[in-house]
């Protein structure tokens, strides 16, 4: 028995030395998976759904604006509500992704929608048609963005 305690010492001591390293890794990477969780739900998740928040203002701003704009009629405009309505479709054009289809035809609809406005009587159908696609695509758009949020938030409470 006394013959092996040598062998057997430096068994245990070549196992510490290297199985040690990857139980100390795969700890680590669950305490890391759990970090990044926690810091999705603490950090990320309520910047994201602020820049929702945002975005879903500034859409009800420029639809409301715009058909309040097309409802008092050509003779009632004026260049500073028409100003108002560019402001408002380049903040959310800034906040849309143009990697994604969805942004990309709601940016669509809305130059459409506000272009149509200074036409006159002849953009009228333009008007009402991409007005329509542009409440579509929103709420679309919003309904995908706050299921990215709540999906990682029960994603990160699953592997908890």
């Amino acid at each position: 028995m006394n013959d092996y305690l040598p062998f057997l010492s430096l068994l245990v001591a070549a196992l510490a030395v290297f199985v040690g390293p990857f139980i100390s890794y795969f700890i680590a990477r669950r305490q890391l998976e759990g970090l990044l969780a926690t810091s999705y739900k603490q950090i990320i998740a309520p910047m994201r759904q602020a820049w929702i928040d945002k975005l879903r203002d500034l859409l009800a701003k420029l639809t409301s604006h715009s058909l309040h704009y097309y409802c008092a009629g050509f003779e009632e405009r004026h260049d500073s509500d028409y100003q108002h309505l560019t402001l408002l479709e380049h903040r959310i054009q800034l906040m849309l992704n143009p990697k994604e289809d969805d942004h990309i035809e709601l940016e669509k609809q809305i130059r459409k929608m506000v272009s149509s406005l200074s036409i006159g009587k002849d953009g009228d159908e333009d008007f009402r048609t991409s007005h329509t696609k542009v409440m579509e695509l929103s709420r679309r758009i919003l309904k995908q963005e706050w299921n990215v949020v709540k999906d990682k938030i029960k994603k990160g409470l699953q592997g908890q």
